[in-house]
């Protein structure tokens, strides 16, 4: 079972930064390869650029909450929703 998850290409789990506007200032944000190609299916889905799609969803986040806390982490929750929700055909917002 580990051969599978152990086997994966080391360039998919290396980390790389991007630099983008947020809110009016450049930031860095520094995410596993594997993330950055599902946020580009994701940014492709909604018809937009990764830089974009991520101000776009650090917008909602910062309306809805009044800040944002750790900011790559919630790229990562965003990418793994996105993969459960293609598997499960349904949107799936819950907690744990």
């Amino acid at each position: 079972m580990c051969d599978l998850y152990a086997g994966v290409d080391n360039q998919l789990y290396s980390r790389s930064s991007r630099s983008l506007r947020l809110q009016g200032h450049v930031t860095s944000i520094s995410l596993e390869n594997r993330f950055w190609d599902l946020l580009q299916q994701m940014a492709d889905e909604e018809s937009t650029t990764i830089p974009q799609f991520i101000g776009k969803l650090y917008s909602e986040v910062l309306e809805r909450y009044g800040e944002v806390n750790n900011f790559a982490s919630l790229l990562r929750v965003a990418c793994t929703t996105f993969l459960i929700n293609k598997t499960t055909g349904s949107i799936s917002l819950q907690t744990a």
